[in-house]
């Protein structure tokens, strides 16, 4: 569907007589790249863990997101380019009439449609490579506003109102692409749970009859998936049994807990 919209705009920006939506068609090709990006990702991240990858293949997932966040940030930089040329050069601007306008409305639709529909399934199975590329339809809807805006300044001898929208739309989608390329390499030097979850998770750990206290909690994020592991303190009156017990239900009520807790290691040490 994005080849269809991306080839369908860049077609009637040429017969429209509209650079923003050639350029809009441009845009949505990026989305064409992303979601193959999505794909191949998706399907690697997906496998289990195997000898070579203990803890599974989560990362092509992160890998994947920081590509379509350095994607946007250069979509967010040609989009300026273009716009800051169009407004210094408003001799080479074009007339846009009906046509360019339906194309470009057409679009929103599609391209809102498409993220709506995205970015539930992203939030449902926990996956930020699916909400970015759903955010990635969300800017193509974003960019098609700005050519609708255009061409309707254009149309009422405004052509400068056109290339100002388009610079304001494309630092919204550079911060946007700028912030998930920035978590996802976050993620990849193993940063862990930010502040608040982890007072969240020792609360957790805490309130788990018998521990009396514990030490050396960490975490680091793999794809949608967390991985824990904390020493707790325990009676040293207790018998080895019993202790791995205690640790049992740490393990229990941190996966409880913490829905995308994927493995947690308990080790029990005594006071």
């Amino acid at each position: 569907m994005n080849l269809v919209l991306a080839a369908g705009k860049v077609f009637f920006g040429f017969v429209g007589q509209s650079q923003a939506l050639i350029a809009d068609g441009i845009h949505s090709l990026s989305d064409l790249i992303s979601d193959v990006f999505v794909l191949v990702a998706t399907r690697f991240a997906s496998q289990g863990p195997d000898t070579e990858h203990p803890y599974g293949h989560g990362r092509f997932e992160t890998i994947a997101t920081v590509a379509i966040g350095l994607l946007l940030l250069a979509v967010a930089a040609g989009f300026i380019y273009d716009a800051a040329q169009r407004l210094f050069s408003s001799g080479d601007l074009w007339t846009p009439g009906w046509i360019a306008l339906g194309a470009a409305f057409v679009s929103v639709v599609s391209k809102e449609v498409l993220y709506r529909y995205t970015i539930v399934v992203g939030r449902r199975v926990r996956s930020r490579l699916i909400e970015a590329n759903a955010w990635h339809h969300r800017s193509d809807s974003l960019s098609s506003l700005v050519v609708i805006v255009g061409v309707l300044g254009a149309m009422a001898g405004f052509a400068w109102f056109d290339a100002v929208a388009a610079i304001i739309v494309a630092i919204m989608i550079g911060v946007m692409g700028g912030q998930f390329a920035w978590r996802s390499l976050r993620e990849l030097v193993d940063t862990g749970l930010d502040r608040e979850a982890l007072t969240d998770l020792r609360a957790i750990i805490d309130q788990v009859d018998g521990v009396r206290s514990h030490h050396d909690l960490r975490s680091r994020c793999i794809g949608k998936d967390v991985l824990i592991d904390v020493h707790i303190v325990v009676d040293p009156e207790l018998s080895v049994a019993d202790g791995h017990g205690i640790g049992d239900a740490v393990r229990t009520k941190v996966m409880q807990r913490i829905d995308n807790a994927a493995e947690v290691l308990v080790r029990v040490d005594v006071e």
